[in-house]
């Protein structure tokens, strides 16, 4: 069967070791199933523990047939991965950016929070910005240079998001903490990543 390799990262053809079903039992009213498989990848040889499932309020609207849905361990397909230039944040910048990518795809949105308001204090400490709290550490890094001042004015929008989660404990949107994560994203690569790429860019400079 083809399904989605951690490994690979990409669907891939799979050899079935195990599988096992399930379903209803004989006086359950409901329509329900699921197919446990532990496969390993053709490709890599990586194994991956998959489930199917179906039920009677999964169904397809062109043809009326019940839908499977497919879940796949260690790592489904639509989990959000890190950056591709991830490796060259930090240490302690990358260990919180790759634990708020786990909660995201956790969907603990109150983590997300508090740990999306921690990635971007942690980022103003590594950068030797110092204030008493965030919005002038934020605000620190347009003043060094670091960041524009419209880059900074966005930027606070994870401070008000933190704030509640950290000490209201009210979560965020799902649509709210992917907004603030791709935020936070794209201030890495300015910090991180650009000036690595802008030194590759040679043509048409005075030497």
């Amino acid at each position: 069967m083809k399904i989605f390799c951690h490994q690979c990262g990409k669907h891939t053809n799979h050899t079935v070791i195990a599988k096992e079903q399930v379903g209803p039992g004989d006086h359950d009213g409901y329509v329900w199933g699921e197919n446990h498989h532990f496969a390993r990848c053709a490709g890599c040889d990586a194994f991956t523990y998959a489930i199917e499932s179906w039920s009677e309020d999964d169904w397809d609207p062109h043809t009326g047939q019940m839908d499977s849905t497919w879940k796949t361990y260690p790592r489904g397909a639509t989990e959000r991965q890190p950056i591709a230039d991830a490796e060259e944040l930090p240490s302690k910048v990358r260990q919180i950016y790759k634990e708020v990518i786990g909660s995201m795809n956790a969907q603990l949105p109150v983590l997300s929070g508090i740990g999306l308001r921690a990635l971007i204090e942690a980022v103003c400490r590594e950068q030797g910005i110092t204030g008493g709290n965030l919005e002038k550490l934020i605000d620190g890094l347009a003043t060094k240079g670091v960041l524009s001042a419209a880059q900074a004015a966005i930027l606070h929008a994870h401070r008000f998001l933190g704030n509640v989660a950290a000490h209201e404990i009210v979560s965020a949107q799902p649509r709210e903490l992917v907004a603030a994560l791709e935020i936070a994203e794209n201030v890495l690569r300015t910090i991180y990543v650009l000036p690595g790429l802008s030194t590759q860019v040679k043509t048409g400079r005075k030497p």
